[in-house]
C-alpha cells in the first residue's frame, strides 16, 4: 500500500485516480498518522457489498450451507440445476 502525507495527496490530487485505477489503495497521512485511505469507486462499492453480505444471517447461513454441500458432495450437474429450476 503506498502512503501519502496530506500535502503530497493534495499536490497530487488530479493523478490520484490513475494510481487508485487498478484498485490500489492510498494511505494518506497526517504526521505518520493514517487519516484516510483513497481507492478506485468500483473497489469502494465491491468493499460494500461484501460488508452487506456478511451482515446478512440469512444469507450467510445459506453461503455455509452450500460449502457443507459441496463438501459431502452434495452437487448438481448444470443440466439438473435447470430442471430443478423448471429452466
Amino acid at each position: 500500500m503506498q502512503k501519502l502525507t496530506i500535502t503530497e495527496a493534495r499536490n497530487k490530487f488530479m493523478k490520484l485516480s490513475d494510481k487508485t485505477a487498478d484498485n490500489q489503495i492510498i494511505a494518506v497521512t497526517r504526521r505518520n498518522k493514517e487519516i484516510m485511505a483513497l481507492m478506485s469507486w468500483e473497489l469502494y462499492e465491491g468493499l460494500l457489498e461484501t460488508m452487506e453480505i456478511l451482515a446478512d444471517p440469512e444469507l450467510m447461513g445459506n453461503i455455509k450451507k452450500g460449502i457443507e454441500e459441496i463438501k459431502f458432495g452434495k452437487t448438481y450437474t448444470i443440466e439438473e440445476s435447470r430442471n430443478r429450476l423448471g429452466l
